[in-house]
């Protein structure tokens, strides 16, 4: 009688655990891969060849993984647009922000000279050394008077602790408080490096809580180790934790073998050129689902079992890094064509069925929503009713209760100086690119890899209602 109340005594217990368990805010682990397109995971089974990610592939076979997600076409709107739930005309980083490594207050440390070669790419090709010039009326990173997710959630009746680690990209020194800007709009704890692309994957100005100091090792294991570090601090604490790799942005490179378990652990780390850089940068998605694994796997199941895991690519895979057939370089990163800004998302946790695969358009943009309709069950508790928000909630794909688009059209949009001015815009049917005012019409439910322009002469009546629709829905969005 004794052993049967102990028994007793232990599933309720258990019960009383579990159901706490549920009452509990969840916690949020957001993962980003930089330049990597759907083209490069094997769990898309799109491109060829892809990387090793075994992490990365378990992760789709317990979550959601959505088909037609879009990002803008480089990295700095996209984060924007995540953390603030609008499009980079409403929170006004519209393009890349610039590096700016000479004026963080230390020099940046030397780069090891064996052993580690790196081939460094900048929007126009190879380069040797990346400029760190002030040009006038440079355009200010993210302001101070946008809202961010983090900032939300410490609004809740039980405030979420915050955390942001790797790469930052959202400030420059035209910003108020550029070098403690993340912790300034909401992280309490911010380690990594501000700028788009790391000094050398191996030696890098390294930024904690606004003080900067130089830095050596592999910049992708310290980014894992800040993660695995403030999510222990914790506890029970409810807690968002933002991991931004550096991974697989250029230089391209060969990782550190100990994240390597495939044949690329044989890659020559010298014979990286930028004439050969294919290997090496499936090699750097490796490292990152590596990476990845160790976060996950140093957190407690109990833990886990509250936790939505979501990881996504900031924008398409860069043109040098030689993306995985089919996308064709030239339509990569920074153009508004599907290989720059068709990426994956993945989302894991609780209450979502394994497995499933979502057709329906979603925009990184839609990311803030989401996350504030988990953590708060309503997002209206949050968002202010005066500020204008693009995002759409992603819960019912995740809940499985919906099964038609929740979105009527998918707009992207990059801005590099001169370069190029490209925007685009998809419904279920068409997209409309205008490309530093070129047009071009695809029927993208038919022809994903944008293979045949349509003659904007000869359109059907089908097609140009498509056409003039879109075109109307662009001139809205200025």
């Amino acid at each position: 009688m004794k052993r049967l109340k102990l028994l007793l005594l232990a599933v309720l217990a258990a019960q009383a655990t579990s159901v706490l368990a549920q009452q509990r805010p969840p916690n949020f682990l957001v993962l980003i891969g930089d330049d990597m397109g759907v083209e490069t995971l094997a769990s898309y089974g799109i491109g060829t060849p892809t990387a090793v990610t075994p992490n990365l592939d378990r992760l789709a076979s317990e979550g959601v993984l959505f088909e037609n997600f879009w990002a803008e076409p480089t990295c700095s709107p996209t984060r924007a647009a995540i953390l603030t739930g609008r499009y980079p005309f409403r929170n006004g980083v519209r393009g890349p922000l610039m590096a700016f490594w000479g004026r963080m207050g230390v020099a940046p440390p030397e780069k090891p000279t064996t052993g580690h070669k790196e081939a460094l790419f900048n929007p126009l090709g190879p380069v040797e050394e990346v400029d760190d010039p002030m040009p006038e009326n440079y355009t200010p990173g993210l302001l101070n008077s946008e809202l961010l997710i983090p900032e939300l959630l410490k609004r809740l009746s039980t405030p979420y602790a915050t955390g942001a680690v790797g790469k930052w990209h959202l400030s420059s020194p035209f910003n108020e408080n550029w070098l403690d800007h993340p912790n300034a709009n909401g992280f309490d704890f911010y380690a990594g490096t501000l700028t788009g692309t790391a000094y050398s994957y191996f030696a890098w100005p390294h930024i904690e809580n606004g003080e900067v100091r130089q830095e050596t090792g592999y910049v992708d294991t310290a980014n894992a180790e800040n993660a695995i570090r403030f999510i222990r601090e914790q506890g029970d604490n409810p807690w968002f934790a933002w991991v931004a790799f550096n991974n697989p942005h250029t230089h391209v490179h060969l990782p550190p073998g100990e994240l390597l378990h495939s044949e690329a652990r044989n890659l020559d780390p010298n014979a990286v050129s930028h004439d050969n850089t294919q290997p090496y940068f499936l090699a750097q998605i490796e490292a990152l689902d590596t990476l990845t694994g160790r976060i996950t796997a140093s957190i407690p199941e109990e833990v886990m079992d509250r936790t939505y895991v979501i990881f996504l690519g900031d924008n398409g895979t860069d043109r040098w890094s030689g993306p995985p057939a089919p996308t064709d370089p030239e339509r990569a990163k920074m153009t508004a064509y599907e290989g720059g800004v068709r990426v994956p998302l993945i989302i894991a946790g609780p209450g979502i069925e394994a497995g499933t695969r979502v057709p329906y358009m979603a925009h990184a943009v839609d990311l803030f929503a989401t996350i504030l309709e988990l953590a708060a069950g309503d997002r209206e508790r949050v968002i202010p009713a005066d500020r204008p928000i693009d995002s759409v909630s992603l819960v019912p794909y995740l809940r499985g209760s919906a099964d038609e688009e929740l979105r009527e059209w998918n707009y992207s949009s990059v801005v590099i100086g001169t370069l190029r001015n490209s925007r685009a815009l998809r419904n279920s049917e068409y997209k409309l690119i205008i490309d530093n005012g070129n047009e071009e019409l695809y029927h993208i439910a038919e022809d994903p890899a944008e293979l045949r322009a349509l003659d904007l002469e000869n359109l059907t009546d089908a097609e140009r209602s498509h056409y003039l629709a879109l075109q109307a829905q662009l001139e809205e969005l200025n």
